[in-house]
Formats: C-alpha cells, sequence, structure tokens
C-alpha cells in the first residue's frame, strides 16, 4: 500500500516499533527483522517524508519533533488497514469505547448498554487512557467520553449534559463545610491540575482573583492524593464527587463557575463504520436535563 509520496506499511510499521520500543535492536526483535533492514526501512520512510524522524546514538533513541506529530497518524492508519481487512474477512466488529477518567462513566454505560442491544453481534471494549482526547488521536478508539470540549478541530463531538462544578478541598480546610463556594475565594490556594486530562486551568479565573500557586499532576489518582494530603485543591465536574469518594476530601460546589460539558467525541476522518450508529444511539440516550 503506498500513496502519492510512496510512504507504504512497512514504513509506518517499523517507525511505530521504533517509536514504541525507544529502541532499534528491541524494535527489530519486535518485528522480526534484523537491525539493519529495521534501520534502511526508517531511513528510507525519512527520505519519503523529507524529515528527520528519529534522533539516534550509541545511548537514545528518541522522535524528533515532526516524528512526534507523524506517530498518531500512523497509529491510525494501520489500526484503519487492519480494521478494514477484518471487515473483509468478516470477522465480528469491534468499536473501542475510550473515556479519560470516570467523571464521564455515569454517562458511557447506558449509552454503551443501549448501543449494545441495537448492534448484538458488534464487540465493544471500553478503554482509559490519560490524554485530553481518550486514545481517539491516533486511532486506539474510534469514540470518546470526555470532560470538557475537545480543543482539537479533527473532532465531531455532541454534548452529552452540563455538569456543575465542584471543589474538592481537604475534609479539614475551613471551606469544607460550606455548601457552596465563589471562585475568589479560591485565589490563596494552591491549585492541583491535572495536565493530561483534566478540565482546570488558571483561565478559570478572572485575572484580579486568579491563584497564584499551582500542582501539576498527571491522572485524576495523584490529583485525589495531592488534595487529601493537602498540597492543595481542586476543581472538577459534579460527577467527580459522586464516583470518587475519599475519606479526606470534600466535594463543595462553586456557585459561579462555568459549568463543564460532558462530551462524546470521534475523528471526522476515517472513522469506523458504526460510529455514526453510535453517536445517534448517544443522541437519544443522553440525559434530558442536567444532573442533580
Amino acid at each position: 500500500m503506498s500513496g502519492s509520496t510512496g510512504v507504504e506499511l512497512r514504513h509506518l510499521r517499523a517507525f511505530v516499533a521504533v517509536a514504541e520500543e525507544r529502541s532499534f535492536t528491541r524494535a527489530a526483535a519486535r518485528l522480526a527483522l534484523t537491525q539493519p533492514a529495521l534501520s534502511r526501512t526508517v531511513a528510507s520512510l525519512e527520505r519519503l517524508v523529507g524529515l528527520e524522524l528519529v534522533l539516534r546514538n550509541t545511548r537514545t533513541v528518541r522522535l524528533t519533533p515532526a516524528g512526534t506529530r507523524l506517530l498518531p497518524y500512523a497509529h491510525r492508519a494501520l489500526a484503519v488497514v487492519e480494521e478494514a481487512v477484518g471487515a473483509a474477512a468478516d470477522r465480528p466488529a469491534v468499536l473501542r469505547v475510550g473515556f479519560t477518567w470516570g467523571s464521564t462513566a455515569e454517562y458511557t454505560g447506558p449509552i454503551v448498554r443501549a448501543f449494545e442491544q441495537d448492534h448484538p453481534g458488534v464487540s465493544v471494549e471500553i478503554r482509559r487512557y490519560d490524554d485530553t482526547v481518550a486514545g481517539l488521536a491516533d486511532g486506539r478508539t474510534h469514540v470518546g467520553f470526555l470532560p470538557g470540549p475537545p480543543d482539537d478541530p479533527r473532532l465531531g463531538t455532541l454534548v452529552l449534559a452540563e455538569e456543575p462544578r465542584v471543589v474538592a478541598l481537604p475534609a479539614d480546610h475551613p471551606l469544607a463545610v460550606r455548601d457552596a463556594v465563589r471562585l475568589h475565594e479560591l485565589q490563596t490556594e494552591t491549585i492541583v491540575i491535572n495536565v493530561v486530562s483534566g478540565t482546570t486551568s488558571l483561565e478559570l479565573w478572572e485575572a484580579p482573583d486568579r491563584p497564584a500557586a499551582t500542582m501539576r499532576v498527571r491522572n485524576v489518582d495523584e490529583w485525589m492524593e495531592a488534595i487529601a494530603a493537602g498540597r492543595g485543591v481542586g476543581t472538577t465536574p459534579a460527577s467527580t464527587g459522586r464516583l470518587y469518594t475519599h475519606p479526606s476530601i470534600r466535594y463543595v460546589r462553586i456557585e459561579d463557575a462555568p459549568d463543564v460539558p460532558i462530551t462524546l467525541a470521534w475523528m471526522r476522518t476515517a472513522q469506523h463504520p458504526l460510529v455514526a450508529d453510535f453517536v445517534a444511539v448517544a443522541g437519544r440516550t443522553r440525559p434530558r436535563r442536567q444532573p442533580e
């Protein structure tokens, strides 16, 4: 298979293996190739693309910026071809549904169940990925449930619900006994921000009330433990408080914060054939009013 660039599947498989293994030796063993053959294939891809994709020396292998940009597209191209071959061979269809963390769980289950009732011959795999688009960008998933609107023009979206925003506080925090707080009351706090798949940035606050201190974490588990340990506070959709309980954390409503849209997203191009059906099911299954 090749396009106008001359890039073939063997080029992409070699590049992906090197990118994932971070080693030509391990990547060659994975693909059952000799290391010189693998190196020639990656070098051929670089010539076809006209850019250096992999930096290698005697100790390390890492992607260049161009290689980093190419990697999710290479994943997607290989996944689409694999799915196409499976369809031609009449293998059972698989739809991979991604989510970033549990704030979307109240919406995922009912929609997946309704889809499975309509499509009993389809295998639905539900997977968590700690990235902003739940595995959509590189083809690991076909549709994704996301807290907040994705900042990616390649994605189609459907808003499933609007979640009120709450602040997660250490249980002994003075504000933890309140029914509600306002954003300006948090300006002296350290804000714990999940930089990979969270819904909070300092742009939530107007400039005069913007907190000065932040703590960066990379997943919801680190986020919760940082708050429970008293290192800061965090803001999140209200469903987080219903799904993630912790004896050392209290959730309090923020009365002047904008709601968080819970979004179903999918790639606009190279769609799985069942994405449109899944979106249609989601449209008729989503809640008709905001959860309390």
